[in-house]
């Protein structure tokens, strides 16, 4: 009995027809299917050498699965066979692995695992490159293995985000910004916000007013290296003290705005950080604080990898980590305060403790 013997005698009951009608997309694409299962069947397992060879390769090549990105299956056939690569198959994983709607860790399976490291350092090329080119800047490490991982098991379908903010990676269209952190705890970097001129003005005058506490001779004296653009939680908490105290210093003493420049300004720029945070007078520091904190890193996380997407941390030894990103927990959070960082523009937060 022939191949097509068979798909028809073991399938036909899933035809409308009890056959397939070719001039039927939907039984073209139900064949199409069938006999790419026979195909995974008939795989035999491929070895990689260190020198980028595939050795016991009996199969036609495996087609590449549907939505994926050709540059990501390029970039793997050409880390798997260098530059005999064209038309080359792509091995599949033996297991397939959970996508899900919440916060969760997965580890790739022993039998995937040498694949897994083969591809963990590969990256494209930049865009419009040919393949085998310098791979991208814009792209880390265990971004190739986890597409491999994902779209080649058909765990999920897997396309590429590369287009100006977005994500790195599509589940399903959702969204998944992929980190190569050595562990899935600690602090970690979320990025600059150099960028976002508003924020960054709004945090000049916060901390100014710490500053001018000190020439007044009430403030704490400000090291150098507390600044807009380098801050931890605490140090925030302690500027909007002065923040507060200053708007109940001019609300109390209304003829002060009026009658020197000073105040006026004074009172102008309390009023507009109230304004922008949204603050009430029955805010303490600490609630102040933290509704700057979200006021930095929602923008930061609305793009990549956005509201209810994944952060996914891959890491080396195969542990992956999806953070669900919801800007309600940070909202809940009792910690944010003590697990957020500015660094020369870049923000730090620690992901599993706020959505761990």
């Amino acid at each position: 009995m022939d191949i097509l013997d068979k798909i028809l005698k073991e399938h036909s009951w899933k035809f409308p027809k009890g056959y397939p009608d070719m001039n039927s997309k939907e039984d073209k694409n139900l064949l199409q299917s069938i006999v790419n299962g026979y195909l995974t069947e008939a795989e035999e397992e491929i070895e990689l050498s260190d020198d980028r060879e595939v050795l016991n390769v009996k199969d036609a090549e495996v087609k590449d699965p549907s939505g994926g990105s050709q540059a990501y299956n390029d970039t793997i056939r050409f880390a798997l066979y260098g530059k005999d690569w064209q038309g080359k198959p792509i091995p599949r994983p033996k297991k397939k692995y959970p996508y899900q709607q919440n916060t969760f860790t997965i580890n790739v399976d022993s039998l995937d695992q040498q694949m897994f490291d083969k591809l963990y350092p590969v990256k494209p090329p930049k865009v419009g490159k040919e393949i085998g080119s310098a791979g991208s800047l814009g792209v880390g490490n265990g971004e190739i293995a986890l597409y491999w991982l994902y779209q080649f098991s058909e765990s999920a379908k897997v396309d590429e985000g590369r287009e100006n903010d977005d994500p790195d990676l599509f589940f399903n269209g959702q969204g998944v910004e992929v980190k190569s952190w050595d562990k899935h705890e600690g602090m970690h970097g979320l990025g600059r916000f150099g960028a976002d001129k508003e924020n960054l003005s709004l945090l000049a005058v916060i901390f100014g007013f710490n500053a001018l506490a000190t020439v007044f001779g009430e403030g704490e004296k400000i090291p150098k290296t507390i600044n807009p653009t380098n801050f931890k939680g605490s140090d925030l908490v302690i500027a909007m003290e002065k923040v507060s105290e200053f708007k109940s210093i001019i609300d109390a003493n209304e003829t002060l705005a009026t009658s020197y420049p000073l105040f006026k300004s004074i009172k102008e720029n309390t009023d507009r950080v109230y304004r922008q945070l949204k603050l009430t007078g029955s805010d303490s520091p600490e609630e102040m604080a933290t509704k700057m904190a979200i006021k930095l890193l929602e923008p930061k996380l609305s793009r990549k990898p956005g509201e209810g997407n994944h952060l996914a941390n891959v890491k080396d030894d195969g542990s992956i980590k999806f953070f669900q990103i919801q800007f309600s927990k940070l909202k809940e959070s009792d910690d944010l305060l003590s697990d957020f960082v500015v660094k020369q523009s870049a923000i730090g937060i620690n992901f599993n403790k706020i959505w761990g």
